[in-house]
């Protein structure tokens, strides 16, 4: 029998877990080999090639010049699953919208599990190469739409997320102290957008506007991101955020008359 494990969400089987790691791993990084993931998951590196032979021989993974990479079946699944998404529909053409009229790159993004997902996103002529992709996976403390969907909790719930994560900071911008982020989510919750000044990304700014169910939940973001010497002042915190609340309006509007409804 497979070795179990408790956990705060009942019983799991470690070798499963084991293997989701090591995904986890190569997804972060990219393309890894056994003895970088041995070093990231204090493993044997024997335990490891193992995991690796077994998720290669079922095409999870593809090895290329001794190292390893998520296969295109990733692709295949995630497809799947963004296809079940009602806010995929009714917002990627918004999306495209957006980054014609912006010329930069529009995103439609939601919350999974304490992270920011970018479930659609196009870019217009004035991007030469996207800053995020499909799938991309983004903390809340440093991202705009991030903040709006931190602005929607109760401050007990904010309390408590701030308790949990660690502030990991990827440029002199991010925000790491609790306080400073506490003053921010309530700026977003009176304007209704959030903003990322060089806080994830070194040289970009974005703003986050959210799209809101009739029964005021949050139901995903709409984004625009661009190069700072695109994003001034004025542009970054008045024309784009207005420009967002409208689009996120119509989204808003297309969800309550729409008869599309997830697939669960």
């Amino acid at each position: 029998m497979p070795e179990e494990s408790t956990g705060g969400r009942g019983k799991t089987i470690q070798s499963v877990e084991s293997a989701l790691e090591v995904i986890e791993v190569i997804r972060r990084k990219e393309r890894a080999g056994v003895t970088e993931i041995t070093k990231e998951l204090d493993r044997s590196k024997s335990t490891v090639h193992h995991y690796v032979t077994t998720l290669v021989k079922h095409d999870y993974l593809d090895k290329v010049d001794g190292e390893y990479q998520l296969s295109l079946r990733f692709l295949t699944l995630g497809g799947q699953v963004r296809e079940r998404e009602r806010l995929y529909h009714l917002g990627k053409d918004v999306v495209d919208e957006l980054a014609h009229e912006t010329g930069e790159q529009a995103r439609l993004i939601v919350e999974r599990n304490g992270s920011v997902i970018t479930l659609y996103q196009a870019t217009g002529d004035r991007v030469d190469e996207p800053i995020t992709h499909v799938g991309s996976t983004e903390e809340l403390h440093c991202t705009a739409a991030g903040k709006v969907f931190l602005a929607e909790l109760s401050d007990a719930e904010i309390d408590a997320f701030l308790d949990e994560i660690s502030f990991p900071s990827y440029t002199e911008r991010t925000i790491t102290d609790p306080g400073e982020l506490r003053i921010e989510l309530e700026e977003i919750r009176d304007l209704g957008v959030g903003f990322d000044d060089e806080e994830r990304y070194k040289g970009y700014r974005c703003v986050a506007a959210a799209i809101s169910t009739t029964e005021s939940e949050l139901f995903g973001a709409l984004s625009i991101s661009a190069p700072t010497d695109r994003m001034a002042e004025e542009r970054f915190r008045t024309d784009v955020p207005n420009q967002l609340q409208n689009v996120a309006g119509v989204v808003e509007i297309n969800t309550t008359y729409s008869e599309w409804t997830d697939v669960r």
